[in-house]
């Protein structure tokens, strides 16, 4: 086996158990919360893409819409989003994250934070370049390759 082909074997092991790992991590978190773990993604997708209709959620989550208005629900309960109309079209309905409890999620992920800092100060700034040019390809091709399972294009 060559080493470049050893390297990639590695990698794409040590790349699944990195995932596995990260869901086992959300759902520590979310288990503390009081939330499902697929609550907690959303908030995060809230979180980093700004208010969405619930198509948009069940879109992005691969979710039904009768999952993502169950979903909704829930975290309306827990004050985590609110759930208004459209100034323009009022049949359409926005879900927007509550700030304030967000804030409140942040202290469950600081440990995370404080170990991924010590990590990434081991590091040099061309390392960790490379890195983030890794991890936004990975993340790339993980949008594509889910559209193309969700669209039955696995060829």
């Amino acid at each position: 086996m060559t080493k470049a082909k050893d390297l990639g074997e590695r990698l794409t092991v040590a790349a699944q158990r990195n995932a596995t790992d990260a869901v086992m991590m959300h759902q520590a978190v979310a288990d503390r919360l009081g939330l499902h773990v697929t609550d907690l993604r959303c908030l995060n997708l809230l979180r980093l893409g700004g208010p969405a209709t619930p198509g948009e959620l069940a879109a992005r989550t691969g979710l039904t819409t009768g999952a993502v208005t169950r979903m909704i629900d829930r975290l309306l309960r827990g004050g985590y989003v609110a759930r208004e109309h459209d100034a323009q079209d009022r049949r359409r309905v926005i879900v927007t994250a509550d700030e304030d409890r967000i804030a409140e999620i942040a202290p469950h992920y600081e440990l995370l934070a404080r170990e991924f800092g010590k990590i990434m100060g081991e590091y040099s700034t061309a390392q960790l370049e490379l890195l983030l040019e890794l991890f936004d390809r990975l993340h790339e091709t993980s949008l594509r390759v889910t559209t193309m399972l969700r669209n039955n294009e696995t060829d």
